[in-house]
């Protein structure tokens, strides 16, 4: 859309009768070069171990897309200018539970100089000065934080919070035409980049493996210790684990090799113990109503305890809704929706996984929430340790994708999950696992409806 605006001619005199002081933000912002109105892309490049990796940071205002890419398997944040988001291999953006938001939403602000321009100030923020080359900045539903502006060259120096500590650091402006950019940063945001160049398209959030939806999705229950159901690859029969606790979405060695597809680039994976792998570009993945076209799956090995092919983890779950009721041995895959239906508990993001509130014998935990472990509850031994140590009822043998381990089972007095009371609860001690674990046994107390978009997870009184 384009905007006419129309000159009217006034006398000289009363032109500069009516001319108004200087404005110190338009001044910054022009010295400047105004770069929170251009989408800029800055670059570094670099060699490990015989590795080309890139680290990219594109800033268009206050949005900002930092991206890590090693060959071509990246992951990487988005800052939408309120929240911010993780993604990693198949580009899916999870939101991430952090503290210092309102921090974050002013300093991207102060980053890009769109705190110098009218516009920031019409949005609801605030700019005011604070003595000494330096300003009070203030984003709608941000932290005030003080800025310090080089008195010469009108450029980004340090930005301190209300208490004096210091946030970020600016220095080694480059430039993309006229539009200034701080290649060296260290706090909040940390890179060291070599260039900086303007983007004529723009900033986009990652959005990457889109689903596509048909049919009613309702699919059956394969297995009664985890969620594995009917799906297909490449138009080829398989078994899909739904693991909320994965990420990113695999398939195993035996089945890649028998659709004919190499792994290549390096990922680490980590459960019981840590491997490095590859992963390969899948054909279509389909199961219930949703349907994957583009996609990379991490390879991994079979794991003995379970069979499945296909382990679709946090990055794919979070493109539909499932509900699974294993009283009557189905799951049903869909589009995104509400969770509506019976005890509500919210979901909160980390490491692209999710995360619920917990508390064992009334200490607070927060727990992953892993639909692949078969237990309702597990931990690590070092939590166990820490007390208080319940009897151990017995010794098993736990399993997964990266190995096995010796574990036991106690029972925890008092467990809840979110608003879910659940008494008496028997939990796995795993001796290598490191956080505790919510797990798919939930559903022996009820029908779980999961939405990752929704950020909420349901559990519903079996019908």
């Amino acid at each position: 859309m384009r905007f006419a605006v129309r000159v009217l001619a006034l006398p000289a005199a009363l032109t500069i009768a009516a001319a108004a002081p200087p404005d110190p933000l338009a001044a910054i912002a022009a010295a400047n070069g105004h770069p929170a109105l251009v989408h800029l892309r800055a670059v570094a490049d670099s060699t490990l171990e015989g590795r080309r990796q890139r680290l990219t940071l594109d800033q268009f205002g206050p949005l900002q897309l930092e991206r890590r890419c090693i060959a071509d398997a990246c992951s990487g944040s988005w800052f939408d200018g309120r929240r911010l988001w993780a993604f990693g291999l198949n580009d899916v953006a999870l939101p991430v539970d952090t503290a210092d938001l309102p921090a974050r939403r002013t300093l991207a602000a102060i980053a890009s100089l769109a705190f110098a321009e009218p516009a920031f100030r019409a949005g609801g923020g605030t700019a005011e000065p604070a003595g000494g080359g330096t300003w009070r900045v203030r984003a709608a539903d941000g932290a005030p934080l003080v800025v310090s502006i080089d008195p010469a060259t009108r450029a980004l120096r340090t930005v301190t919070d209300a208490s004096g500590a210091v946030l970020e650091r600016f220095s080694r402006t480059g430039h993309a035409g006229s539009a200034a950019f701080a290649l060296e940063r260290s706090g909040l945001q940390t890179g060291s980049y070599a260039r900086v160049e303007t983007v004529p398209e723009p900033l986009d959030p990652p959005d990457g493996a889109p689903a596509a939806f048909a049919g009613e999705g309702t699919v059956p229950l394969l297995s009664d210790r985890v969620p594995i159901v009917p799906c297909t690859l490449g138009g080829r029969d398989a078994r899909c684990l739904l693991d909320s606790g994965a990420t990113p979405s695999a398939l195993t060695l035996n089945f890649a090799e028998a659709l004919g597809l190499e792994p290549r680039g390096e990922l680490e994976i980590a459960g019981f113990s840590r491997f490095v792998t590859g992963f390969v570009d899948a054909p279509r993945l389909a199961a219930g109503a949703a349907a994957f076209e583009r996609l990379r799956l991490a390879v991994i090995p079979a794991v003995a305890q379970e069979r499945f092919d296909v382990v679709v983890g946090a990055d794919l779950l979070a493109r539909v809704h499932v509900a699974i009721d294993r009283a009557r041995r189905r799951v049903r895959i869909t589009a995104p929706q509400r969770v509506a239906a019976g005890e509500i508990v919210p979901l909160r993001f980390d490491g692209n996984v999710p995360l619920v509130d917990a508390s064992f014998d009334g200490a607070p935990v927060r727990a992953l929430l892993d639909t692949g472990d078969a237990a309702i509850v597990s931990l690590g031994y070092a939590d166990y340790r820490r007390g208080p140590q319940w009897p151990l009822a017995v010794r098993v043998q736990a399993q997964g994708v990266a190995g096995g381990n010796d574990a036991f089972i106690v029972t925890i007095p008092q467990v809840r999950i979110g608003p879910l009371a659940l008494g008496a609860t028997r939990a796995t001690v795993n001796r290598t696992q490191t956080t505790a674990h919510v797990g798919a046994g939930m559903w022996s107390r009820c029908t779980i409806e999961l939405d990752e978009r929704d950020e909420r997870l349901g559990c519903a009184a079996p019908p």
